[in-house]
Formats: structure tokens, sequence, C-alpha cells
């Protein structure tokens, strides 16, 4: 197999100077740029499907079919709930790990807070006086996913174009309805008693539980029309597809992705502390080769 060789990074700072980095001897480059911009860079950097970068005249370095392909994120479906009182405890309060599956989220967002980041349906300009508890579900091991495709062939600066194809799996569907009967029974308790409006009724901000809980395509349809997302973006650069067992590059020296591009499954709740282990991880590794290619036994620090 003739190899690649990755030389450096070139880039531009705040003041828009160009730089290059190159690399040292027995040096190599640590791609961590995320689930979106490792396999971006990658693509602009002339690794990919050879016949979609020649289609965008990028200068073909290595044909790597599967780059910017296996993306997934995890859905967040689940409904919002208007209170009737300012709630000063804001943020991620409640995480619940089910028996039958899906992980269960609440959080609290302010009074008057745009909220288009957090629930996209609600429109552009929207403010409440209420705070809002948003109770969702996590999809934890996604079967649907999508790809990324550039939409500059030249600008880094300019976000590529991701299609995850949520819900276009049978199985996430079901894993959604397992969601919202565990919400509907949440909702039920006596301690979501004192949240409803005049002790009778919930008011939701958006679509409200269905109320046919027994038919897959409403079920669906919900799940569809309230999708979000926890921002668990994962995938693009996926072990024996894009990268080796320790995240080299497949075919290219001196190359590295260490970053949630590499996860086929993203962990349950925040993938921050795993995306740390796997820098630990693959930082040990690296101190091992370099002890045995300088050929002296490897000592660990811990």
């Amino acid at each position: 197999m003739v190899f690649s060789t990755a030389l450096g990074v070139a880039y531009h700072d705040s003041n828009g100077k160009y730089h290059e980095v190159h690399v040292r001897t027995n040096g190599e480059v640590i791609l961590s740029a995320g689930a979106i911009g490792s396999p971006q860079l990658l693509l602009l950097s002339g690794l990919g499907p050879s016949s979609y970068l020649s289609s965008l005249n990028i200068h073909v370095v290595r044909d790597h079919p599967f780059i910017g392909q296996y993306m997934a994120d995890n859905p967040r479906t689940g409904v919002n709930i208007l209170l009737r009182d300012s709630i000063t405890d804001l943020g991620l309060r409640v995480v619940g790990i089910t028996e039958s599956g899906p992980y269960i989220e609440s959080f609290t967002v302010a009074p008057n807070t745009p909220l288009t980041s957090i629930i996209p349906f609600v429109g552009s300009v929207a403010l409440f006086n209420s705070s809002v508890q948003i109770i969702g579900g996590k999809i934890t091991r996604p079967k649907s996913t999508g790809s990324l495709h550039l939409l500059s062939a030249s600008n880094v600066t300019v976000s590529p174009s991701v299609r995850f194809n949520y819900y276009n799996h049978t199985e996430d569907v079901n894993e959604c309805w397992n969601v919202v009967e565990v919400i509907r029974k949440l909702l039920a308790t006596p301690t979501m008693e004192e949240y409803k409006f005049g002790g009778q009724n919930f008011e939701f901000l958006g679509l409200p539980l269905p109320e046919e809980s027994s038919d897959y395509e409403t079920i669906a349809s919900f799940c569809r029309d309230t999708l979000s997302t926890f921002w668990h973006i994962h995938g693009g650069c996926l072990p024996n597809k894009v990268v080796d067992s320790i995240l080299k590059v497949i075919g290219v020296d001196s190359l590295r992705v260490v970053d949630a591009s590499t996860f086929f499954n993203s962990p349950g709740t925040n993938p921050q502390a795993t995306t740390m282990m796997l820098g630990r991880y693959i930082g040990m590794k690296m101190l091992e080769e370099r002890a045995a290619n300088q050929g002296y036994p490897f000592l660990e620090y811990i």
C-alpha cells in the first residue's frame, strides 16, 4: 500500500494572517475538530471519496470513501411545559436512565429566553414570561445515519451541510415510542401535580403527548414533529473505515483523528468525559509508540 503523509497544518489566525506549522521529525498531526469539523477538514485537505472531491475541484490526495459518512445524532423528543412561577434553579437538573432503555433529561429555561436553539418550532422571536420545563428523551443508539457534504470547497469557515436522517429506521421510532410512554407515566405522578395550571392540566409549549398511544404512525409523527437534539453528534471518521484501532487515518502517515467523529455510538449522557478519556488513552498509546521507537521500555505515569 502506498501511503500519503501529513506534513503539517495551514491556518489563518484571528487577524486573517496565514500560517503553516510543519510536523517535526517523528511527529504527527492530531485532528480534534469534532464530529463535524474533522470530516470537513479531511475533505478539504483532499481525503475523501475521489469522485466527490473531483466534482468540487479539490485535489484528491487519497480516495477515502467513508469520510463524512455514517454521521449520527441522538434525537431528543419530548414535551415543553410552561410553569406558573419563575424558577431560579435553572439548567439541567435531572437525568434518569430507565429500565426500558431511553434516557430522560429535564431542564428549565428562564423567562424571556429566546427558545429557538432549544425548541426549534416555537418561532424566531419566541419569548415567554413563564419558565419552561423541558422534558426530553434521548434515543440512545440511533440506527439512522446520514452524511456530511461541503458547502464550500475552499473556505473552511463555511459550515458543511449534514443530514442525519432522524427516525428513518423503525427501531429509532420504536425507542421514541418508549420515550413517549415513560414521559406519559412521569406526568401522571403526584410530583408533577404542582406544575398543572388550576390543578387540572399542563400548559404545553408546542405539542402535547399524543392522546392515541397505540398507533405507530401517530407516534412516528409526534417524534418527527417534536424533534430536537442534545448536540451529541458523532461519526464521520469511524474506526475500520476511516481510522484504525489507534485512530490513525488509514493509508496516511502522521495523522490521527481523536474526537467524537470516531464514535460508533455516543454515550448515554454528555460525551465530554468519554472524549477526554479517549484523548488520554490515545496519548498513552502515543507515548508507548515513541518509547518503543527510541528503544527503551515505556514507563506509565499516572
